[in-house]
């Protein structure tokens, strides 16, 4: 099996390969979740528990054959687990926990981000990890880097972007966002969208709303626009490049547009905000609102076929489009599966009062969905129509 990384970031042709754009899905039945998954077995990631009111897990998980490579803000390593129960195999030391999704560049070669600020590239020989480069940002970065043709783009919470040899590390320029002075830094999100890449520009979303569009070789400012509005105008979710040359991009607590650079303007808006990347299939949009709702939408004209309610006001993450429906998790909830043509939900995930939301999108691999719940538990679904794996029971009461 190839390497496989969360549904919200893409698939590597080559180590040095170009990603696809994040959100984008070009074959929804590359994944063939053949019927509504039961959970399999979870367990609880080692480490200590955070000391905090309202614990997150941002980074999700990444699979690559029988290996699941996962952080845990517990902790400030990169664990890698075994796919059949969960159990740890290794160990990598990072300088704070990891908050990213760990971007795997081959079975033996990963690279992953802290909530230090450190960024740095993992090789795997003869079954010991040794550290290959490292960068510090100066600042936390708490988005998975994007990487396309052997660079590394990567923004972190102080405004500042940059771009880095994927093969030593060595930076190939970097860009400092000065912040709108009307903007009350006591309301900013504590976040700074991956950075993506169209053919000769990076789109860098930031904190105070504005969408920036970089020269992609040399980092160059080229034009800036206010997108987001409200309260929280923050650019948290990545602004995604579409085929038509339109950028999506959304503010936190609104708008949503589909914003044409040639005119600084968009052809089309919601007044619906999203903090994760939409799930775009040909020409429709499922976006994951920062209200709670799930809403499908024509990308060619704005038009909302239905809309989904997940019942919180928890932002939703990422949904992937599988053959069984789209599956998408709340922030303060749960997963859950919907009927991809009218929004109705058709299952959840129910193991009981150790559910307290998710803040990272689930990986699905073929039958196998997995998933970080905010509470520190990595749970392992399977559809049911798959046999478990030889000598694991299908559900594994979780535990430390």
């Amino acid at each position: 099996m190839g390497v496989v990384t969360t549904f919200a970031a893409a698939w590597f042709a080559s180590g040095l390969g170009v990603e696809s754009p994040i959100g984008v899905t070009s074959d929804p039945g590359s994944r063939p979740l053949a019927a509504p998954p039961v959970v399999r077995w979870a367990v609880h990631l080692p480490g200590a528990v955070p000391n905090v009111a309202t614990p997150t897990e941002p980074g999700g998980p990444a699979v690559s054959g029988r290996e699941i490579f996962v952080g845990y803000s517990g902790a400030s390593a990169l664990y890698v687990l075994d796919r059949r129960d969960g159990q740890v195999l290794q160990t990598i030391a990072t300088r704070a926990s990891v908050a990213t999704t760990p971007v795997l560049l081959s079975a033996d070669r990963v690279l992953v981000s802290d909530s230090a600020g450190y960024t740095s590239t993992w090789q795997r020989k003869d079954g010991v990890w040794a550290r290959q480069w490292e960068h510090y940002s100066g600042a936390p970065v708490v988005n998975t880097p994007t990487v396309v043709d052997g660079v590394v783009y990567l923004a972190n919470v102080d405004e500042l972007v940059f771009a880095l040899d994927l093969a030593s590390g060595e930076l190939k320029w970097r860009y400092q966002h000065k912040l709108d002075v009307a903007r009350s830094a006591s309301l900013e999100l504590f976040g700074a969208p991956a950075p993506q890449v169209a053919p000769s520009v990076v789109y860098c979303g930031f904190s105070d709303g504005f969408l920036v569009a970089l020269d992609r070789a040399a980092g160059t400012e080229l034009w800036k626009s206010q997108v987001g509005e409200g309260t929280y105008p923050d650019l948290i979710a990545p602004a995604v490049p579409l085929a038509d040359g339109a950028v999506l991009v959304a503010g936190y607590t609104r708008p949503t547009e589909h914003f044409l650079p040639e005119t600084r303007s968009p052809s089309w808006r919601i007044d619906a905000g999203s903090a994760a990347a939409p799930r775009i299939v040909g020409d429709t949009l499922y976006h994951p609102g920062s209200d709670g709702k799930l809403r499908q939408i024509d990308t060619r004209t704005g038009a909302v076929g239905w809309t989904w309610d997940s019942g919180t006001t928890g932002p939703l993450l990422t949904p992937e489009l599988t053959p069984q429906g789209v599956l998408v998790a709340s922030t303060d909830s749960t997963v859950f599966l919907l009927d991809p043509a009218t929004g109705k939900e058709r299952w959840r995930l129910d193991p009981g009062v150790l559910l307290t939301g998710f803040s990272a999108p689930p990986a699905v691999v073929g039958e196998d969905v997995y998933a970080v719940s905010n509470g520190g538990y990595l749970y392992a679904l399977r559809g049911r129509a798959a046999p478990s794996a030889p000598g694991v029971a299908d559900w594994v009461t979780p535990g430390r």
